[in-house]
């Protein structure tokens, strides 16, 4: 039989584990890919909507700040969020907080967004080299989108012409309705700069340029800044641990059924065919369990008519074999030395004949006639040395190793009958050998061993040995003797009892039997 490393239940909760690592899993691939699109993804409009957020909050902080201490404000946000934090104006001018080395697609992609103020001065600029003031000056919802590439709240598109392009001191220092905001991954392993548009303050002078707040991470959330994936987390193994819990009473049920049938099975294959399994259920296990209990029936039915069957017919025999053994003894007296010789060896083949008819019915008798006696409480020392003595065993070829207080329960009389043919046969096929008999408490049960110093038996012999009239010698001849049916009878007696039987061989030589019974 395999070993078993997980039973069904295991392999189930093993299961809903990798369920959950799974999905975890996933989760992590899709919130990477939603990043690397950018803003654009689903979690990216959850970042966008964070950076709007921040932006915010940040305005409102410099807008209470005297500008000498924006740079402390800056720095504290920096230290408190685990990243770096600036506030810089076009290109790349580090205004306050952390100093910030502006990779070049950084500066590419700021010089992208406010081409005019990389623009050389041409004529009709004003001599600082900004230009005049635009015919027609835009909103500042507008503007925003012209800048961060936006969707226009009133519905037209971006102006057309370079005399159309609106000027930085146009803007007022209202907050906007939406801020401006743009992630960029820099490298391999990618480092995030976070770009958010601030509205302009009362104490930054309009024409140094626009303001932008530049965050710099290393990691994709920002150390949760930008993104807090454990609210997703918790809700993703909360949501997996209630549906387990759910799930127990299920599996447990499901397991608890088919342990059940899966116990009743291994009882009918020792030969215990009173085991019933709870037929509780309406669906598939329920009609397995029912299944079971039938086969269990019928079974024990062919087993029991069988037994009985041999019973009767060893019962039949025995008339017969009386009036032959009576016949032969008048015979005896009246035939000659040479027919007396002949005689007894008739009378031997009928005393193999009688022999075997009692096996059978002690065959018979052990599981039919005994069955209704209870069990009692038996001294297994005892019990031992009464029937070591009935047997006639040698004093100097038995040992005996038994507490005296060692207890099981057990029909007696089928323990005795057990008892007795197994010394029975260790001194059959070991005739010289010392016989050795102990036993160990094992929890609520006592192992008794019978242990002889033999030649033993093959391996592949030992499952078939308690078999009826199995023999590993198959020469049926005198010298070995028996009918193949006194460990057979071992078996029925201690099956009767409610314990179990096996043989194993000993090292280095030698058979072992191990009979297990309940403790007192």
């Amino acid at each position: 039989m395999p070993r078993r490393f997980f039973n069904l239940y295991a392999r189930i909760l093993f299961w809903l584990l990798v369920n959950v690592v799974v999905l975890g899993g996933g989760f992590w691939i899709v919130l990477q890919w939603q990043f690397r699109e950018g803003m654009q993804g689903a979690l990216g409009g959850i970042v966008g909507d964070r950076l709007q957020s921040i932006g915010r909050e940040i305005h409102a902080t410099l807008n209470t700040s005297k500008r000498a201490d924006w740079d402390r404000v800056l720095k504290d946000f920096g230290q408190k969020n685990g990243v770096q934090a600036a506030l810089i104006t076009v290109p790349s001018r580090l205004i306050a907080g952390m100093k910030v080395e502006m990779p070049e697609p950084m500066e590419r992609l700021l010089a992208d967004m406010f081409p005019e103020l990389n623009r050389r001065p041409t004529r009709g600029d004003n001599a600082d080299g900004n230009r005049p003031p635009p015919r027609h000056s835009l909103p500042h919802e507008e503007f925003e989108a012209l800048i961060f590439g936006d969707d226009f709240p009133s519905g037209r598109g971006p102006p057309h012409g370079p005399d159309d392009e609106p000027r930085f001191d146009e803007l007022n220092s209202s907050m906007p309705v939406k801020l401006g905001t743009f992630m960029l991954p820099v490298g391999t392993p990618p480092v995030y700069y976070t770009g958010i548009r601030l509205p302009t303050l009362p104490s930054w002078n309009r024409r140094e340029g626009p303001l932008i707040f530049v965050i710099v991470t290393d990691r994709i959330t920002g150390g949760g800044l930008f993104f807090d994936a454990t609210p997703w987390l918790l809700g993703l193994f909360g949501a997996m641990a209630v549906s387990a819990l759910l799930w127990l009473p299920f599996v447990s049920n499901i397991t608890g059924s088919i342990r059940a049938n899966m116990q009743a099975t291994e009882q009918i294959a020792k030969g215990q065919f009173n085991v019933r399994v709870p037929e509780n259920r309406s669906d598939e296990l329920g009609r397995l369990a029912h299944a079971v209990n039938s086969m269990a029936v019928q079974i024990d039915g062919i087993v029991r008519g069988q037994k009985r069957f041999l019973g009767d017919i060893a019962h039949e025999l025995c008339s017969p074999i009386a009036r032959m053994e009576m016949s032969l003894g008048i015979l005896e007296d009246k035939l000659t030395d040479s027919d007396a010789i002949r005689l007894a060896d008739v009378r031997e083949e009928l005393r193999q004949i009688s022999l075997l008819v009692n096996e059978l019915l002690s065959f018979s008798k052990s599981s039919l006639g005994q069955a209704a006696k209870p069990p009692e409480d038996v001294v297994l020392l005892a019990l031992v040395d009464e029937v070591a003595g009935t047997e006639a065993v040698p004093a100097q070829h038995l040992r005996i190793n038994l507490p005296r207080d060692l207890i099981v329960r057990a029909v007696p009389d089928l323990l005795r009958r057990a008892v007795s043919n197994v010394l029975r046969n260790a001194r059959l096929h070991a005739p010289e050998s010392d016989i050795e008999v102990s036993a160990t408490r094992r929890g609520e049960s006592v192992i008794l061993i019978i242990a002889d110093h033999g030649q033993g038996v093959p391996e592949d012999s030992l499952p078939r040995l308690f078999d009826p009239f199995y023999r590993v010698d198959t020469s049926r001849d005198r010298q070995t003797g028996g009918t193949g049916l006194g460990l057979a009878i071992v078996k029925t007696c201690i099956d009767t009892c409610g314990g179990s039987v096996t043989a194993r061989n000993r090292e280095p030589y030698g058979l072992m039997i191990e009979i297990e019974l309940p403790r007192a």
